[in-house]
This record gives structure tokens, C-alpha cells and sequence, in this order.
């Protein structure tokens, strides 16, 4: 597993009465942006309220742009606010001396300011974001050492290699040796620069006859790594490797509640699910009474989330051997399987033994038929054959699951823990699924036959994503001219708290439940759950969202007379417990702390 630092960046409040308060050092995992600098405390996330009215925002964005902000007697000049930033009601502030300016840190970031002349703040802030976001810095590519390969398209256009590119087997070991990871770990989601997506790994050889192939022309052999124009999101900054994650040998895939109102839509009966769910909750109730049993399910539990402190407290007391009896043990075990009744109610997150989550990559040398796949688990099941429901999460429509053939090429061997799909399909097969690209996107496979439906639906119909937008066609530039700090206040105000993807989700569920037609009934908001998903106009949005919804609730009435949510029944039969309380101190003498 990648190991993550942290470095520390200071954080604050604005307060309605004008003060700043609360200011404290926070752990973050380490960043390109907090590396960069000398010190990361020098930068400052100021939080505003979420009941300021907008004019007081617009009052209070443009005072700290043009003048900064004074927090314990330090100045702080305006830097720019991230995608997942401006939905929390944050900006960045920075301290500057005459060492580090805030101009000096964007440009050794790269070249944002053409982001921003072509595409407006909206797209500016998510190209920041890559500089914000969690990553190792690896070893260095120097510009002679990586090279840009064409993107496959398939014959409408789309891309088949979405965000995803290759690096030589030699490399790759040099890495995984520097960061201690598993030797045959051969998928790494990585940042260059303003480069951003996955490399796949491949024998020199292969890797030097697949780069002069897409090039028409000899491979030099200093190359190490191949990137493709959709993966270039800006030009310049640190040539540095920086791995955000890779592949491992996944473990089970667990559905949810969305998942299954799409499997019952196309055709999956409830039983299924109900044979699923008693499954689940016979082991939860086992938890408290069998050593072994609970060490699997923990364990499961621990592999699917990195940060369960709680699960790991529990499985370090199971390890111990304790007796289960003993009352504190006792109590760990009821509130470790209330949580897991709780999740379960929540979530409908029932796991399936037979699937998995892996990154998507393509087949570069045009192996697969169009709807073949290639599934090679080491340690699990080894390669996957047969029929397999493949999905990305999450999902609206039922087109959006593929039913797919898992076959075994041995000239694939070298692909592991990872889906691949074809670059034959007329149209890219990740596109298809959810608008899904190969830039980190992880899909949820299951070769459960009980899983796979006997008839598909339609893949939803969608426009062309941007990356597969052809060269000769024009960038969309800015609408009118103003400041990159003027276009950031007003993106800002429009972005900033929204919860509109939730609240449209949410929406999505009740009407997906209500009638006998399903996730079927719901296809009118489709296109707009995925504008939300992408950062579409966040008013227009909600005016078109409600319109859409209102009408669908008047459909609604006449059809769900007499119909029972599937979901709902799957809920009922989860136990509600209280939560439990320790009942008796008779402590074993291995637990008390002596004086």
C-alpha cells in the first residue's frame, strides 16, 4: 500500500461579526503544493459561514483580494479557492515574503493561467486542485524521458484511452523499489505537471514497439513513460513522478442501495437479495459470540477502508484472545455490530464474494473483441472467464451496466488487478458506463452469475466528452473580459455550499423506489444528475432539476398505488438495535491498569 506523509496547513473561521477566529494547525496529507513551499503552514484555509447572503461574500472576497488578510498578525494574500474547496465554503490564503509570492507558487505549478483564458475559474480551480491533492512525489521524468502518444478513438469519436498511458517495465520496478510496494503492482495513477491519469505497465520491449506503433516512428530508448493528450490537462510544472495511488489485489465489491434498484430494473429478482441479506446479517449476528467469524468479517471490513479506527480497535482486541465475555470486550462487540446493523440499514452495502473494484485500462494492442474484457486477479481467482456485469459508481441509468465477456489471452498476462477493456467497440466502451474515463475511475465487476442479468438495456446516448473533442475545434474561451481575482469571486458565489448533487441523488432514490418501473422511471434525470456530477451552471441546474422533478411527482401519484418499495422490504429486514451499554464491571484482571 502507498504510504502517505502529512504536512501540517493553518485553518480559521470568518466570523459574521467581521473577527477571525479558530485559527489552528490542521494534518493534511502531503500535497505538490505544500511540498513546494519551505513551510505549509503558509498556507491558510479561511472557512466563511453558510448563512452569509451573497452580497456580504462578494464585500468580503474582493477586501482580501485586493488587500489580503490579517490573521494573528501575519498578512495572508488571496490564492485561489479548489473544486472540493469552494463546496466546503473555503479559499486558500497564502503568506508571502520575498522569498514566496503567491505568482511565484502558481507558476511553478504550471501553466494555469492559459486554463483560465480558455476555459474561465470554473475549469482554472479544478486544474488547481491537482496541486492540492494527495500524492507521493516518485522520482523524476525528465521532459526527454516522457512521450506524448496519440489517443485511440473509436469511429465516432470517442476516446478509448481516456486519461490513460504507459510506462516501461523498467521504471516501474524502480519505483515500486523506492516506495516499497509490490513488486508486480503494474497500474499507477499518477501527476506530472499538468499531466494527470493512469500508467500502465508493460515489458520494455513492448512498451518501446507500442510507442513507435502509435507514432508512426522509432521509440528513443530514454523514454520512460508515454502520456496522451487527454491526460495534458495544462502545460509545464514539476517533472517530478507524483503517485496519487495503484493497483493492488482487490477484495470483494459490496453493492448498495442504488446498485441494487438497478439490478432489480433489470430483471435480478428481489429473493436474490434477500438470500444476500440473511447471508450478511447471520455472520453480523455472530460477531458477538465467534471469535472466528468476526476476525473474517473485520478483517474484510479493514481491506475495503483504510481508516476505520474503530474496526481495527476491535480486531486488536479479538486478537488478543480476550473471552468475549468479559464485559468491556463484550461491549466493543455490540457497538462494532450495532454500527454494522446501522451501515447495513443505511446502505443496503451487502458484499459479493464473486467481484471486485478495479481501474479500467485499455487493450493498446487491439487483442480484445469489442465486448471482451481481460480480468487477471492474482492471489484471488486468477484470470476471470465468462459473462460479467461491469459498472462505475455511481450510476442513474440501467444502460449504464454492461454485460461484458471475461476471456484469457496469454499476450495479456502482464495485465493484473485491473479491468481491460477493448479499443474495437464503435464507441468507448468507459464512456459508456456512466460517462467513465481511464483516468482513475475504478469499476465495479462481479462474475456472480445470480448478478447478471439475461437482457440489457440500451447504453445511454451522451454527447462527446470534452477530451474527445478533435483539435481543429475551437477552445470555449471567457464570455467577457475581467480579472482571474473578479471571475474567482463570482465563481465562487455561485459554486460556494452547493448540495445540489446530494439533494438531486437524494431525489433520484425516493422516485427510483416509488413506482414499479424503477430506475426506468427516473431517466429524465439522467443528463441532469451527470451535468451536476461534471460542474455544470449550479442555478440552472436546480431550476431544470425541479421542473423535471415536479413532473415525474405527478406521474408518480397514479403509478405507485398499491407498489412497495423492493428497497424498502430489503430495510425492514435489518434488526434496529439500541445503542449498547456496558451492563456489567466484572473486568478480567489482564485489563485493569495497575496504580
Amino acid at each position: 500500500m502507498l504510504r502517505k506523509l502529512k504536512n501540517n496547513v493553518l485553518t480559521a473561521q470568518y466570523c459574521v461579526n467581521g473577527s477571525i477566529e479558530g485559527l489552528a494547525e490542521q494534518s493534511q496529507y502531503s500535497s505538490r503544493a505544500t511540498r513546494l513551499v519551505d513551510d505549509s503552514t503558509r498556507f491558510l484555509l479561511l472557512s466563511l459561514p453558510l448563512k452569509l447572503p451573497d452580497t456580504e461574500i462578494r464585500r468580503i472576497l474582493k477586501k482580501w483580494v485586493h488587500e489580503g488578510v490579517t490573521v494573528a498578525s501575519a498578512r495572508y494574500a488571496f490564492f485561489g479557492f479548489t473544486e472540493n474547496h469552494v463546496k466546503e465554503g473555503r479559499v486558500i490564503c497564502f503568506r508571502e515574503d520575498e522569498s514566496w509570492t503567491v505568482r511565484h507558487v502558481k507558476e511553478q505549478f504550471g501553466d494555469l493561467d492559459e486554463v483560465y483564458q480558455k476555459h474561465g475559474y470554473g475549469k482554472y480551480a479544478a486544474r488547481l486542485g491537482l496541486s492540492f491533492s494527495s500524492t507521493v512525489q516518485s522520482l523524476d521524468v525528465a521532459p526527454e524521458e516522457a512521450l506524448e502518444v496519440p489517443d485511440l478513438r473509436a469511429p465516432d469519436g470517442s476516446l478509448h484511452t481516456d486519461g490513460c498511458g504507459m510506462i516501461c517495465d523498467s521504471f516501474a520496478a524502480e519505483i515500486c523499489h523506492a516506495h516499497e510496494l509490490p513488486a508486480d503492482t503494474t497500474v499507477f495513477q499518477v501527476r506530472r505537471g499538468g499531466i494527470k491519469g493512469l500508467l500502465v505497465r508493460y515489458p520494455d520491449d513492448k512498451f518501446a514497439e507500442l510507442c513507435a506503433k502509435h507514432r508512426g516512428i522509432p521509440t528513443p530508448p530514454s523514454i520512460k513513460m508515454a502520456y496522451r493528450p487527454s491526460m495534458l490537462k495544462y502545460s509545464g510544472g514539476p517533472t517530478a513522478l507524483e503517485l496519487n495511488d495503484c493497483s493492488r489485489c482487490p477484495t470483494s465489491a459490496r453493492l448498495n442501495a442504488q446498485f441494487i434498484i438497478m439490478l432489480l430494473t433489470l430483471g435480478i429478482n428481489i429473493e436474490t437479495f434477500e438470500k444476500m441479506l440473511k447471508e450478511h446479517l447471520d455472520i453480523i449476528g455472530c460477531i458477538t459470540h465467534d471469535r472466528d467469524v468476526a476476525l473474517r468479517y473485520l478483517k474484510g471490513e479493514l481491506d475495503a477502508s483504510d481508516h476505520d479506527t474503530f474496526g481495527q480497535d476491535v480486531y486488536a482486541l479479538l486478537l488478543a484472545y480476550h473471552d468475549l465475555s468479559e464485559p468491556y470486550v463484550e461491549w466493543k462487540l455490540k457497538q462494532f455490530q450495532a454500527l454494522q446493523y446501522k451501515s447495513l440499514y443505511k446502505k443496503l452495502n451487502l458484499r459479493v464474494e464473486e467481484s471486485c473494484y478495479v481501474y479500467g485500462v485499455v487493450d493498446e494492442d487491439g487483442i480484445l473483441e469489442g465486448d471482451e474484457v481481460f480480468i487477471n486477479l492474482p492471489g484471488r481467482t486468477g484470470v476471470v472467464l465468462g459473462n460479467v456485469l461491469v459498472a462505475r459508481n455511481p450510476s442513474y441509468s440501467p444502460g449504464d451496466f454492461r454485460k461484458l465477456r471475461a476471456v484469457h489471452d496469454p499476450r495479456l498476462k502482464h495485465h493484473k488487478h485491473c479491468i481491460v477493456f477493448s479499443r474495437k467497440a464503435s464507441h468507448s466502451i468507459p464512456d459508456s458506463m456512466a460517462s467513465g474515463d481511464l483516468d482513475g475511475d475504478e469499476y465495479f465487476v462481479t462474475w456472480d452469475p445470480t448478478l447478471i442479468p439475461s437482457h440489457m438495456a440500451t447504453p445511454h446516448q451522451r454527447a462527446l466528452p470534452a477530451s474527445a473533442t478533435r483539435a481543429s475545434v475551437s477552445p470555449t474561451r471567457i464570455t467577457r473580459q475581467c480579472t482571474l481575482e473578479e471571475a474567482a469571486i463570482d465563481t465562487f458565489i455561485e459554486n460556494a455550499f452547493s448540495r445540489l448533487l446530494g439533494k438531486m441523488a437524494n431525489s433520484w432514490s425516493i422516485l427510483a423506489e416509488a413506482t414499479p418501473q424503477l430506475a426506468n422511471f427516473t431517466l429524465p434525470l439522467v443528463h441532469l444528475l451527470e451535468s451536476a456530477h461534471l460542474g455544470g451552471n449550479v442555478a440552472k441546474l436546480n431550476q431544470d432539476f425541479d421542473m423535471a422533478k415536479r413532473a415525474l411527482d405527478q406521474k408518480k401519484s397514479a403509478q405507485a398505488i398499491g407498489f412497495r418499495s423492493p428497497v424498502q422490504r430489503l430495510r425492514d429486514q435489518v434488526p434496529q438495535v439500541p445503542d449498547p451499554k456496558i451492563q456489567r464491571f466484572d473486568c478480567d484482571p489482564a485489563l485493569i491498569l495497575e496504580k
